[in-house]
């Protein structure tokens, strides 16, 4: 049986702060298995975030979930990591509305 999904102290800030920029979040905590911790879209692109508070390193299940997954993904420490993720994927959401 699985035990309780584990989140980083600073989850709660973070989600608060992707929402507060316009994105829809979605916990993948519970799914484990190297999974980052949350779903975010932003103008129809979607990426795959691990937070992680501090210095906190990734573990062995995620590293290697990363290296096989092709999809858009990144790791956030703080306000300013969300902040980044947002503009990137806001410019992909104005790169991708300039090819239909």
């Amino acid at each position: 049986m699985r035990r309780a999904a584990k989140v980083d102290q600073n989850q709660g800030e973070v989600v608060d702060a992707f929402r507060k920029l316009g994105c829809s979040v979605q916990s993948l905590a519970a799914l484990g298995k190297g999974v980052p911790d949350i779903m975010v879209s932003l103008g129809g692109i979607t990426w795959l975030v691990e937070i992680k508070a501090g210095r906190g390193k990734e573990n062995a299940l995620q590293t290697a979930w990363a290296a096989s997954w092709l999809g858009c993904r990144a790791v956030v420490r703080d306000i300013e990591g969300v902040i980044v993720t947002v503009k990137t994927m806001a410019a992909q959401s104005k790169q991708l509305r300039g090819m239909v």
